[in-house]
């Protein structure tokens, strides 16, 4: 006989850190990028939740100006670890002061 047990909240609070998600921003626009570029829809395509993610750690931002200033950052770095520099330096002034 089974007993069921209570659900219990986990105490860990999971936190993402801005690098993690800039650098997996990097790897979707690679991907998906084109879909972006023959019209497809933002919300449409995997870049969309990593681009929430990042709104959540801002302030004043919306979605399409966030995504405009990442691609614009996106489509002149040479690699993964200039588009996260460059990106933390243009995101500082809006990431709130509690974001990692």
């Amino acid at each position: 006989m089974e007993t069921k047990r209570k659900y219990e909240k986990p105490a860990v609070r999971f936190v993402t850190e801005l690098d993690n998600i800039l650098e997996c921003l990097y790897e979707v626009y690679v991907s998906d990028g084109v879909l972006l570029l023959v019209g497809e829809q933002l919300s449409n395509t995997i870049i969309y939740p990593f681009l929430c993610m990042i709104e959540k750690k801002c302030k004043i931002l919306d979605l399409e100006s966030l995504h405009r200033m990442l691609w614009k950052i996106y489509m002149v770095s040479s690699a993964k670890e200039a588009f996260v520099s460059a990106a933390k330096i243009e995101l500082q002034p809006y990431l709130e002061e509690n974001s990692n």
